[in-house]
């Protein structure tokens, strides 16, 4: 316990999590490059298949707003419960390289496959939930790693030690939650319908 304690009083948040993206991003470049045959062919059928699908049919919108909002929230109660525990900051570290992986090879191998018009695609994808998740996941990253590095560096081990932190944060939690809910809304319906407008073009 001491020698995690001297550790995560080392560690810089911000560096440390720059270079995790940074190397996700760098790993999802490398992959998609290497593996370019390998998917080219696949997304060929994805676009037959399942754009035209999604361009020409309807949408279920509330359908899709109850799935995104499922998903988000396992996410956001997993991550704030792991928060309090010795797994946060590993967890945290592999969200964050993980996300710059698949970043890297998705925007990668839709450049690879479509060019420029591929980069219409990466922005419609993430347009217009992407302006709230983008400070949603900042934040909760954040306070997060804070919460679970201060969690292990008090000597109060009883469970009112790491319930105490967490309740602090609830107001925050909370705030994050409402706009969760308003970012799953906006992916489920406007961002559904742009999307389906957009993949027409493909």
């Amino acid at each position: 316990m001491k020698q995690l304690r001297l550790q995560l009083n080392r560690m810089n948040a911000v560096q440390i999590a720059f270079f995790l993206l940074i190397l996700g991003l760098f790993l999802g470049i490398l992959s998609a490059n290497v593996f370019r045959e390998n998917f080219a062919e696949r997304i060929r059928i994805y676009e037959d298949n399942v754009f035209h699908t999604i361009a020409s049919g309807d949408i279920n919108y509330a359908g899709l707003f109850r799935y995104v909002l499922a998903n988000n929230f396992n996410s956001f109660i997993m991550f704030w419960l792991l928060s309090i525990t010795i797994l946060g900051i590993p967890y945290m570290a592999f969200k964050i390289c993980s996300f710059g992986f698949f970043a890297g090879f998705f925007i990668s191998s839709v450049t690879i496959q479509y060019g420029l018009k591929g980069m219409l695609l990466v922005l419609v994808y993430v347009f217009p939930h992407g302006l709230l998740y983008l400070p949603i996941a900042l934040l909760s990253l954040y306070k997060g790693f804070q919460m679970c590095r201060d969690i292990y560096q008090q000597t109060n081990t009883s469970v009112l030690g790491f319930i105490k932190p967490l309740r602090a944060n609830l107001p925050l939690i909370l705030i994050l939650a409402a706009a969760l809910i308003l970012a799953s809304f906006l992916e489920a319906y406007p961002g559904a319908f742009i999307l389906k407008k957009t993949l027409g073009l493909f």
